[in-house]
């Protein structure tokens, strides 16, 4: 199920954010709905394939752990299909994963999946602005904002 906010101005940059806990998944969208981000919400990777709109938007917040999800070939699709975006993979990754190693090429990031609304939307500034990491390094000065 996808969820569209009317809340945004018209000029808010959009994101999507595909999560399978609705509890996780509604706290963020009101977190970035309160940033002033426009925000498509969905329980599954398919629901957003399905949804045309969700190549308009330039990040996506990618819960890695759902069930049945494989969540690089959802960004390879989503790629295919014009999408040119940056996604944030909500994952705990060891250094040299496959993941990891797909996330740098495309410019996408790797946080851990608890992340703080604070550094997640210093993630999405960063991935809006093309100067994403891969991966903030275990005990970054930043990782104290995680609030």
């Amino acid at each position: 199920m996808q969820n569209e906010t009317s809340a945004a101005s018209p000029g808010a940059i959009g994101v999507s954010l595909v999560d399978g806990d609705t509890a996780v998944r509604h706290a963020r969208q009101l977190m970035l709905r309160s940033e002033d981000y426009a925000v498509r919400s969905y329980a599954t990777c398919a629901a957003l394939l399905a949804d045309p709109r969700a190549r308009d938007y330039p990040c996506i917040i990618l819960d890695m752990e759902m069930e049945a999800i494989d969540g690089l070939a959802l960004l390879r699709e989503m790629r295919t299909s014009g999408w040119r975006g940056r996604a944030l993979l909500l994952d705990g990754l060891a250094p040299g994963s496959p993941m990891l190693t797909e996330a740098e090429r495309y410019g996408d990031t790797v946080l851990q999946r608890g992340i703080g609304d604070r550094a997640l939307l210093v993630a999405i500034a960063a991935s809006i602005n093309g100067d994403a990491p891969a991966r903030r390094p275990a005990g970054s000065p930043s990782s104290a904002d995680d609030a």
